[in-house]
């Protein structure tokens, strides 16, 4: 092999290797691993809660409480942010109470709760919600129930998407630079023996 046949290749060689090894976040569509129901953990506190995740990958959908219980209660549905990232799901909520302040559903991040409903609503309401979170967040959601009586809320969340971690695979735009890049060098480098 010559010396420009070398360098050719120990340039061919590192821009791919720099090409491949860039690492962008990808985002992941539904309750899928590493974000399937499985990974989530439920937590009732004065509250007799619980998950549907028949609907899974593409919904779940949670309960709060209605123990009769008159006082506060809580169900939270979370898990760890594997990668930082962005977070975002459409929600669906109804509530069988009177009034949505009775039963008030949101996001938990860190156990700081975001509520999502409005108290002045309807007892069904819908939204679109995003956030950031980082590696090691807890992250999740909570219907609360003020009164633990007449009726609980259900919510219905769809179109859940998180960061994954990134594949070494190039875009398609990267793979033709490398090509073109690779195609340039050995006409360049048969031209030069050519010449020889």
């Amino acid at each position: 092999m010559t010396n420009s046949y070398q360098k050719l290749a120990v340039a061919a060689t590192v821009a791919f290797l720099s090409l491949a090894s860039t690492e962008a976040k990808s985002v992941q569509a539904a309750f899928i691993a590493p974000y399937d129901p499985s990974n989530f953990t439920l937590t009732n506190t004065n509250a007799n809660g619980f998950v549907d995740t028949s609907g899974a990958p593409a919904s779940i959908t949670l309960t709060g409480g209605d123990n009769l219980s008159g006082v506060f209660g809580t169900t939270d549905y979370t898990t760890t942010a594997l990668f930082q990232g962005l977070v975002s799901f459409n929600w669906e909520y109804f509530s069988f109470n009177s009034s949505p302040q009775l039963d008030p559903f949101g996001f938990l991040l860190n156990g700081n709760f975001t509520q999502l409903t409005d108290n002045n609503g309807s007892t069904s309401q819908s939204g679109i919600f995003n956030i950031s979170v980082n590696t090691g967040d807890i992250f999740g959601w909570r219907v609360a129930t003020i009164d633990n009586a007449f009726g609980p809320a259900k919510v219905t969340l769809s179109n859940f998407n998180a960061s994954t971690p990134a594949t070494d695979v190039p875009e398609p735009s990267s793979i033709l630079a490398i090509l073109t890049f690779g195609a340039l060098g050995l006409g360049s480098a048969f031209k030069r023996q050519q010449k020889q």
